[in-house]
């Protein structure tokens, strides 16, 4: 499913993205709030976009491609849960930060999920010290629902914010 916005074409993940998406994966800073450690090696990306393309034939999810004026900048996706619900996730290039892009990407799908999906509700998690992310699921009509330590990738545990988003 295609989506567009006023500046961005949302489009299905494909193989060929792993190139693109590997700057951001292999990016310290970007993946700083991500709960795991940059990729080392584009051959791990493209098994990563290789996993998630099979889950999304498999019917567990959906991602899709961020792309602005012909360039990848990152992905957006929804990972069904179960009973109508799924969790939104969203990763953007570093150099385009602060442009409104990850709010408007958001929320493009979270409004196709709650509405032509036929979704019910919508979860999303971010790392409570990252404002920027939560500051997106907010403008994006998701509701703080709490916070609590969960494991981080590394093995710490760290404090996690937990949003909801319902249909209307």
């Amino acid at each position: 499913m295609l989506l567009r916005t006023a500046r961005l074409t949302l489009r299905p993940q494909v193989r060929e993205d792993a190139e693109s998406l590997f700057g951001i994966l292999n990016d310290a800073e970007a993946m700083r709030f991500w709960n795991r450690p940059p990729l080392a090696r584009l051959a791990v990306a493209e098994e990563v976009v290789a996993g998630q393309i099979a889950a999304q034939d498999q019917g567990l999810c959906r991602y899709w491609t961020l792309v602005e004026d012909g360039g990848v900048i990152g992905s957006v996706d929804l990972s069904l849960i179960e009973n109508q619900s799924a969790e939104l996730g969203f990763l953007l290039r570093r150099d385009r930060w602060g442009a409104g892009l990850a709010t408007e990407a958001a929320r493009a799908v979270a409004d196709f999920g709650l509405g032509p999906m036929g979704l019910a509700r919508l979860a999303a998690a971010a790392l409570a010290a990252n404002r920027a992310a939560r500051r997106v699921l907010e403008k994006t009509g998701f509701a703080l629902v709490g916070t609590r330590d969960a494991r981080l990738a590394d093995g710490r545990t760290g404090a996690c914010a937990f949003y909801l988003r319902s249909r209307r």
